[in-house]
């Protein structure tokens, strides 16, 4: 009964905190004009000329055209986007698993949204499975969740203390995944901003100072990526981690922030945000990794 409790009152105080992830408006998002959500002529390629089977210094591209590079420090391959709704839509399609639409408009390489951390998994495995039966990945590789303490190597975060997600949350301030100000710069990733201002709901509370153009989510890989080539590691969606939030049980927990967030504390790089694990909402997605190497 006390667990059934606790994690009522995570879902409640979640569609607050995580921009109301669940209450999604029917505005519809505008498409960029420009090229976003595609990778430009060098970057292609670069994604060219890798082997068939990863190794542990070369990029890897999916089955379904997912990139995955790694981040100096990881011993795992990162994918440089978050999921997209063309590699979850195959997954949907073909086992059948409940994926509720977002009440605004999405194109093909707009995130996944409305995902659990069980679905999520489910996806990892269901493309591992397809891919190890294809000859593309060998029977001891993966797709998976990032751990927690690979998530903040990939953010570039350092010097972290404590030995669980929940004793490490916010435990370094003033440090963003585009650097320390506030607000942030121009293109640094999609949140909250003043394109919101004009919307009865959203608008109340906006970051003053920073307008993005994308009033939800953004295709990836629209703005700046990290020092790692790695895009939208803050905002446009909150991405699932592997890890239990108190490291043991209960929630598990999310980072990255999303479209919906204003709060200069919920978008450093050393936030986390417990959740139950079946969650999900309008704000939340998820980024695959692939694991392990010789």
């Amino acid at each position: 009964m006390r667990f059934a409790l606790f994690v009522a009152t995570l879902v409640a105080v979640g569609c607050l905190l995580l921009g109301s992830l669940g209450c999604s408006r029917k505005d519809k998002a505008p498409e960029p004009t420009d090229t976003s959500g595609t990778v430009n002529e060098s970057d292609a390629e670069a994604w060219a000329a890798v082997d068939q089977v990863p190794t542990r210094a070369a990029a890897w591209t999916s089955s379904l055209g997912m990139e995955f590079m790694r981040a100096p420090g990881s011993e795992v391959l990162f994918c440089r986007y978050e999921t997209r709704v063309q590699d979850y839509e195959p997954f949907a399609s073909e086992t059948g698993v409940k994926w509720p639409k977002p009440d605004f408009e999405q194109g093909p390489t707009h995130p996944a949204v409305n995902v659990s951390w069980y679905d999520a998994q489910a996806f990892c495995q269901w493309l591992t499975e397809k891919e190890r039966a294809a000859g593309r990945l060998r029977a001891d590789q993966k797709y998976r969740l990032p751990t927690d303490l690979e998530w903040s190597t990939a953010v570039g975060l350092s010097g972290e203390t404590g030995s669980t997600p929940k004793e490490r949350n916010a435990g370094i301030k003033d440090v963003y995944p585009w650097g320390e100000q506030w607000p942030p710069p121009p293109g640094a990733g999609n949140f909250l901003g003043e394109e919101n201002l004009q919307d009865s709901v959203w608008g109340k509370s906006v970051i003053a100072g920073y307008k993005d153009g994308v009033p939800r989510t953004a295709p990836v890989g629209r703005f700046k990526p990290n020092a790692y080539e790695l895009y939208d590691m803050s905002g446009n969606v909150w991405e699932w981690c592997e890890d239990f939030y108190d490291g043991s049980t209960g929630a598990r927990l999310l980072r990255g922030g999303s479209w919906g967030l204003t709060g200069s504390g919920f978008l450093l790089s050393s936030f986390r945000y417990a959740m139950a694990p079946g969650f999900s909402s309008a704000s939340g997605g998820f980024r695959c990794v692939l694991t392990p190497f010789p």
